[in-house]
């Protein structure tokens, strides 16, 4: 890793960084306010036990899953879908802008005219990927812990850090498979339209699956089958398994990228 490298594309990244840590942070105090008020009113609890398991699906709920607690709100408000896309869409975006978009615009070869190798760059701008994900997941907890704490709402915050660990290495992988294509491709909108078509195969498969009994096996082709952000927050579920195997895949990805790019013909 080089020091100088990684230092400024972390700046470089922070105010993307900031924004969306920002916007997260904002939107959990939002439900965090608003939870206690809808816990007290029953007809709320009675209304999202009689939604169809079609549409608890859509909002990342299984059929299954309790419905009456704040594990149950978050998921289905906010860690199941739209933190989903948040992190998806950040891990896509930014693995394109680290090295293929970085040929494009001809900064990647300023920087291979210094001292830098290409395993050096590599491993620099994987960690910046792997520091920003750090980043949202570290800001995203702590501000679920601190609202939780203001608006006394009970909750087990092992499970909470589990999922963040989870959360960490689900998206890394996802990031991973970006870099991967930009260093296979090294053209900027090409890699961004595989890496963006992947992600959202799988969360069209995640969500086919649900639909019905027939179409469940799908599910099983999807990425999203490893985040489940209600059953382990409830308890229900050790994401021990899941987080070791999403880790494992990342390496590997990260690895064979490394690979690719040092041996590619770059038009530098």
């Amino acid at each position: 890793m080089n020091r100088a490298l990684f230092r400024a594309m972390m700046k470089q990244n922070g105010k993307k960084i900031a924004k969306l840590a920002t916007g997260i942070v904002l939107y959990e105090g939002l439900l965090t306010w608003v939870y206690p008020v809808i816990s007290e009113n029953p007809a709320v609890a009675q209304i999202a036990e009689s939604l169809p398991s079609t549409v608890k699906t859509v909002f990342g709920v299984s059929e299954e899953a309790r419905m009456d607690t704040f594990e149950a709100f978050i998921s289905g408000q906010f860690f199941a879908r739209i933190w989903a896309m948040l992190m998806a869409l950040y891990n896509v975006e930014t693995a394109n802008e680290l090295l293929a978009k970085m040929v494009d615009d001809g900064t990647l070869a300023l920087l291979l005219s210094t001292p830098v190798s290409r395993n050096e760059f590599f491993a620099t701008q994987a960690l910046v990927l792997l520091s920003g994900n750090a980043l949202l997941v570290f800001f995203t907890l702590l501000s679920l812990y601190v609202g939780t704490f203001i608006f006394e709402i009970s909750i087990d915050r092992w499970s909470y850090f589990r999922f963040g660990i989870l959360g960490f290495t689900f998206y890394s992988l996802m990031g991973a498979y970006s870099l991967f294509f930009s260093a296979l491709h090294a053209e900027g909108e090409l890699t961004l339209t595989f890496a963006a078509g992947l992600t959202l195969i799988f969360y069209a498969l995640d969500v086919t699956g649900g639909l019905s009994d027939q179409l469940s096996w799908v599910r099983r082709l999807s990425l999203f089958q490893c985040y489940q952000p209600q059953e382990i927050l409830e308890g229900s579920m050790d994401p021990m398994g899941r987080i070791i195997g999403l880790g494992i895949g990342t390496l590997i990805l990260f690895y064979l990228a490394m690979k690719v790019f040092d041996g590619k013909d770059l038009a530098l």
